[in-house]
């Protein structure tokens, strides 16, 4: 009955204190949902059970080329060969670097589909069990087994209905492949297959016999790895350059590059986003104790001011524990109800999260509220509780009778109410200039990324992947006679052709090896060369996507198979390759590139042109390019320049498509511009969510700020009063009154900033051309919070120094 006759006084006064009460609410509501909402986020994306098994034991390995490329395929004996010798590894097994494209034939209409190469243990490494049938095993992956095929979730449910007799069953995938299984819904590794294939019948089926095999020279494959119990990513990346040497210095195995690269599965899988999770899932938890902070020093001064009450309340008999009981019931009611809102308002939080989160990053569409969300949210606060109410409580219960009579003589709070403040305004100023810093850097980061010059004009590009499936004439002669309809198109300013896109695949692309004119033995310069970034471009392909010009001439209609084969190289290359010199007329020998393997062909170099960022936003390769007229890989990515929306050309662009083959296939229609705010997602996402955060702590710690100050004011009242009657100045008012609150706020700044150096070096993945301790950042930070400290002091300062003194001495 005390308890609840308790609680009932503590929510009537509550309630008579509106302002004080909405504010702890909201501040503790708006912390908690931020926290909760992050939860969620995080254990949609990263926490929460998926098909792979124990994902935290998995890497991911590849080779790079410290001079040129920092990320090298394997080929398939690369992989035989570590996957026998190493000892870091319980489990391996190769999968293709990206998704392959390969056709169904199914009743006469055709799709395109996106096919994952693995080897046999794949499925074992990831400890991944089929929805139906089996997984692959080592008779399925030879050169000349039965072709057999395991289906995604998706495509089970999308091109067979979800038949539950589905295995079995025989599928067009260029030629007949028997269904063995169906893969979980949960189970999308790599991201987007629809269908997967063993490996080695498509290595093997890409050769004729008269080179060495594609198993041994064709570098697709990345490595995944399960580490025995002990091993670390470090230890297991040594081992395999040891192998890795020791295999091409024994047995003459070729390596494309020159060093390992080990990375844990997990930030393979997320790339950058993951870093950026767990880096704003500690922002928040920051923000919450800011908020707790900001509240704990409202409940302080509400304990102050009534400590004249508290005085009468003990003086007929309270204990110091009835009074904490009050103190404990008002935080624990703030906090439940904070809570209870920032539950309701975590649904909005969240769905903002998510809708600014790249598109890309699995489970984000199960974002909600679930048991470990609900869960998490409930400690958060409790925490919350628990961090608002340990000073207050403790200050409230502690004073003696005496104490309180004399701190409640006046109506201002004493000085252990303002140490208390001022060691929470601390904690809120040093927490709120970490944040302000991390964002700053990241802020800038992005301000980079926009400026940055791509190579190329996104805007108002259209593009798409041109599949023909019966071309006559073939292969690039079609695709010029369609690229010619389409320059005729009343909306299209220019339209050409590209193997691959820019920023399509990522770091994944095709890589060349290159022999200059004059240097001796072809094979080994060829393995000491820096590899090229290799492309088949069409005549047009430069003038669409304003690539420039910078010396000699672009591809023309000339360039074809009865001419000499020619090339362009990119400014980085020439730059490179023959340093300083002119590469106009220069001669280059590379592979052919052609399916079968075909002989290494001299091109003469005709232009140079500007760089391309094709592999990400902050990767610059060394380009080269073909004449896609005298290529014998296709070009099959289309830009079309437009002089208006570019995706109301499309319908178009396909029209014209269908009147060369009706049975052509045109998909992944989008913009470059879309393609590029594609890239840029994480670091988009991270400005939003660290800016928003960032400033989300800053108001609070400015309103905490300003709240001491003014107390701080009227606790100097006397003073001021005196010192005005005695003749002080006005400005030696404001001056006092700045130097107070400067001294209370320049250690927090301090302490800040030397966390926020420590702090912001593990958010280095998140930053492009800014370092962790960039002064600009650090500088502007500082200067803002020293502004709105002086704007924290000047108001209350100019109100009591503009007050006539015997007023003051009055109220006093």
């Amino acid at each position: 009955m005390d308890l609840l006759h308790s609680a009932r006084l503590t929510l009537r006064d509550l309630a008579r204190h509106p302002g004080f009460t909405s504010a702890a609410v909201a501040t503790l509501a708006l912390a908690i949902g931020a926290n909760g909402a992050m939860f969620g986020v995080v254990y949609a994306a990263l926490l929460k059970p998926s098909a792979i098994r124990q994902p935290g034991n998995l890497v991911t390995v590849w080779e790079r080329q410290r001079a040129s490329a920092p990320v090298v395929e394997l080929s398939h004996r690369n992989f035989e060969d570590l996957a026998t010798h190493a000892r870091s590894f319980d489990h391996v097994a190769a999968f293709g670097s990206s998704t392959w494209p390969v056709i169904l034939d199914a009743g006469g209409e055709a799709a395109r589909l996106s096919s994952a190469g693995v080897s046999a243990s794949f499925f074992e490494t990831l400890r991944v069990q089929p929805a139906l049938g089996r997984v692959f095993r080592p008779d399925d992956d030879r050169p000349n087994a039965p072709r057999v095929v395991i289906l995604s979730h998706g495509t089970w449910v999308r091109r067979f209905g979800g038949d539950p007799n589905v295995v079995g069953t025989t599928i067009q995938l260029e030629q007949p492949h028997t269904i063995v299984g169906v893969m979980p819904r949960a189970f999308d590794f790599p991201r987007g297959t629809d269908v997967w294939l063993p490996v080695v019948p498509i290595l093997a089926g890409a050769g004729d016999g008269r080179l060495q095999s594609p198993l041994e020279s064709v570098g697709v494959l990345f490595l995944v790895g399960r580490l025995h119990e002990g091993v670390t990513a470090a230890m297991a990346s040594e081992e395999l350059d040891r192998l890795a040497a020791q295999q091409q210095r024994v047995n003459g195995v070729r390596r494309f590059g020159d060093a390992m690269v080990v990375t844990p599965f997990l930030d393979y899988l997320m790339g950058p986003v993951r870093q950026a999770l767990w880096a704003l899932f500690a922002a928040v938890a920051v923000l919450l104790l800011i908020a707790c902070a900001t509240v704990s020093g409202l409940m302080l001064t509400r304990v102050s001011l009534r400590r004249r009450e508290q005085a009468v309340r003990m003086a007929l008999g309270a204990t110091r524990a009835q009074l904490g009981q009050r103190w404990i019931l008002e935080t624990v009611i703030l906090a439940a109800t904070g809570g209870a809102l920032g539950l309701a308002l975590m649904q909005w939080i969240a769905k903002g999260l998510t809708t600014l989160a790249p598109d890309d990053v699995a489970g984000l569409s199960e974002v909600g509220v679930n048991a470990p969300v609900a869960a998490f949210t409930f400690g958060a606060m409790l925490g919350a509780a628990i961090l608002c109410g340990v000073q207050p409580v403790w200050y409230g219960g502690s004073a003696s009778l005496i104490d309180a009579l004399a701190d409640g003589s006046h109506v201002t709070p004493g000085k252990r109410t303002h140490r208390a403040r001022s060691i929470l305004l601390a904690v809120q100023v040093g927490l709120a200039v970490v944040l302000l810093v991390v964002a700053g850097l990241v802020t800038r980061s992005f301000i980079k990324l926009r400026t940055l010059d791509l190579g190329f004009v996104p805007a108002n590009v259209l593009t798409m992947n041109v599949e023909p499936r019966d071309p006559r004439p073939s292969g690039n002669e079609w695709m010029q006679g369609l690229l010619d309809r389409l320059a005729r198109l009343p909306a299209v300013e220019a339209a050409g052709a590209v193997s691959l896109r820019p920023l399509a695949l990522g770091p994944i692309g095709s890589d060349t090896w290159v022999v200059l004119d004059g240097q001796p033995g072809a094979n080994e310069i060829g393995r000491l060369n820096p590899t090229l970034n290799y492309q088949v471009a069409s005549p047009g392909y430069f003038n669409a996507m304003r690539i420039p010009l910078i010396r000699g001439r672009l591809f023309t209609d000339r360039d074809n198979g009865t001419s000499p084969r020619v090339a362009l190289v990119g400014e980085s290359t020439a730059r490179h390759l023959w340093r300083g010199a002119d590469p106009i007329g220069k001669r280059m020998l590379m592979p052919s590139h052609s399916a079968d393997g075909g002989q290494n062909v001299w091109r003469t170099v005709v232009g140079v042109v500007g760089d391309v960022r094709y592999r990400g936003l902050d990767d610059v390769r060394l380009d080269v390019y073909d004449a896609a007229l005298q290529a014998p890989s296709i070009a099959a990515d289309l830009v079309i320049r437009t002089s208006v929306a570019p995706l109301t050309t499309a319908a178009a662009v396909q029209t014209e498509a269908r009147r060369l083959d009706p049975h052509v296939i045109l998909d992944r229609v989008t913009t470059m511009d879309a393609i590029v705010s594609r890239a840029a997602a994480p670091w988009r996402f991270s400005v939003w969510m660290f800016t928003l955060f960032a400033a989300m702590a800053f108001l609070l710690a400015a309103v905490g700020l300003f709240s001491l100050v003014s107390l701080d004011v009227t606790h100097r009242r006397r003073e001021f009063a005196v010192r005005l009657a005695l003749g002080a100045r006005v400005r030696d008012v404001h001056g006092s009154v700045l130097v107070s609150a400067l001294r209370r706020a320049l250690p927090a700044v301090i302490v800040g900033v030397m966390i926020a150096g420590a702090s912001s070096r593990t958010i280095g993945h998140l930053l492009f051309d800014v370092t962790p301790l960039d002064p600009f950042t650090y500088g502007a930070v500082i200067a803002l919070v020293m502004a709105v400290v002086a704007a924290a002091a000047w108001l209350p300062a100019y109100r009591a120094a503009h007050v006539d003194p015997m007023v003051l001495l009055k109220r006093v």
